[in-house]
Formats: structure tokens, sequence, C-alpha cells
């Protein structure tokens, strides 16, 4: 079995896994069946939706909300072989004992507000949840089948760069997040092109399991095209071009 790596300021051996619990203020340490269901609940949520495994990253800063058990928080952090792959990236997980869901995650994270009380959200952060700069974001394609909402994202620098991300996320048709993922790389896209009208299409169809997204790489050139495995767990990579 491949093993997860740590660095926190306690390391538990887990059969083969090592994993780390550390809290911060006013959170609550993870005990031994916690930290077992919390590395399950992102291992499964990270190969189900994110198209990655547990060997390629470590679980760190696992803590428990004292404000509601009900909640907790986990950190993703690539191996170093990895590094350029997998964003570093917080988690937001629900339940009790060893049973624990993901209900909010990625580089772009707080989109899931309504699943994750306030108080949960400062009490896990208390310098503020961890989210991506919010100065300026536009919404540049979306498309739905009923059951589940395909949204493509830009997201400025800051106020005045021309550079953004883009970021592609499927929810259910209520606003629920199931998952979220980058595309190309961070900051790598120009925002007055990816802007305009008709600058991003997007397709979905769950019935034949598949998805894409196309973004215009710039005034001149042709899409960038993104492929995606689509299903009730969310988004699985065909391509990362």
């Amino acid at each position: 079995m491949s093993r997860i790596r740590t660095s926190a300021v306690t390391v538990i051996a887990l059969g083969g896994l090592a994993v780390g619990a550390t809290s911060a203020i006013a959170t609550t340490a993870a005990n031994q069946t916690q930290i077992n269901g919390i590395v399950a609940g992102v291992n499964y949520w990270t190969t189900q939706t994110q198209g990655y495994t547990y060997s390629e990253y470590t679980v760190q800063n696992i803590a428990i909300s004292s404000a509601n058990s009900a909640f907790a928080r986990a950190q993703i952090k690539p191996i170093a072989k990895y590094a350029s792959v997998i964003p570093v990236q917080w988690t937001v997980l629900t339940g009790s004992g060893s049973l624990w869901t993901v209900v909010d995650g990625g580089v772009n994270f707080c989109d899931n507000v309504n699943s994750i009380p306030p108080a949960v959200e400062n009490d896990l952060f208390p310098g503020g949840p961890p989210c991506a700069p919010t100065s300026t974001k536009a919404t540049i394609a979306s498309v739905s089948n009923g059951m589940y909402r395909l949204v493509v994202q830009a997201q400025r620098r800051n106020k005045t760069s021309n550079q953004a991300s883009v970021f592609v996320w499927l929810q259910q048709t209520n606003g629920v997040k199931v998952t979220e993922r980058r595309l190309g790389a961070n900051n790598g896209w120009t925002w007055s092109t990816v802007t305009k009208p008709g600058s991003a299409y997007a397709t979905l169809n769950m019935t034949n399991q598949w998805g894409s997204v196309q973004v215009l790489r710039s005034a001149t050139a042709l899409y960038a095209v993104y492929g995606f495995r689509a299903s009730s767990f969310g988004l699985t990579p065909t391509n990362l071009s």
C-alpha cells in the first residue's frame, strides 16, 4: 500500500500510513479514529474527483472544529515529485468518528459557503478562510443537464493585473459544489481575452459520462480543450493540456 507522508506536530502510525494532526487556535486535535476517517475522506475525494491519488500528496494540518465537531479541516500538500502538478489546497469535511466526507476543497476555496456554517469557517481558519483572491471573478461559461452544472470561471490575479487563472467546477443544481479543478497554469491566462463573450464553451453529458471545456488561448490563438470524465463523483481529467 502507498503511504501518506506528513509534516505535522504529531505523527501517528496508521497501519503503514503516516498521518499528522495539528490544531489551530480554538480548534480541537483529532483523535486516532477521526484522523483515520478524515484521511480516508480526503483520499476518496481526490481519487474520485481530482484525478490523483494519496501516493502523490501528504495530508496535513488536520483539526476538528470546536464550534461544531461535525466539521473538520485538512490540507493537501503534494510531494516534491508532483509539486508542479498538484496544488497545495485545503479541504473541509463533515462527519464523525471514522466516517468523513469532503464538502469543499480546492485552490479557489470557499465556493460552498452554504454547506459550511460561518462559525465553523472562522474556527477552522482563524486568520480567515484561505480563499484565493476575490477581487475580480467572472463566469465565462456555464452548462446544465438538469442534475448538475458545469461552470467555468476566470479569476483575476489582482484588481489591475491582466493575468488570470481559470477554474472549472461541477455543482449540483441546488448549488452544492461537487468538485473543482484549475485549468492550465496558475495566472496563465489573459484576463481581457478570457472574459470576452464567446471566449469559453462547456459541454456536459452525464448519461455518457463526459464533459469538456474550451477556453480561448489568446485573441488570435485556437482554443485549449480540456476533457473530463463526468459522473456523480465529479470530474476526472482525461488530459491536462
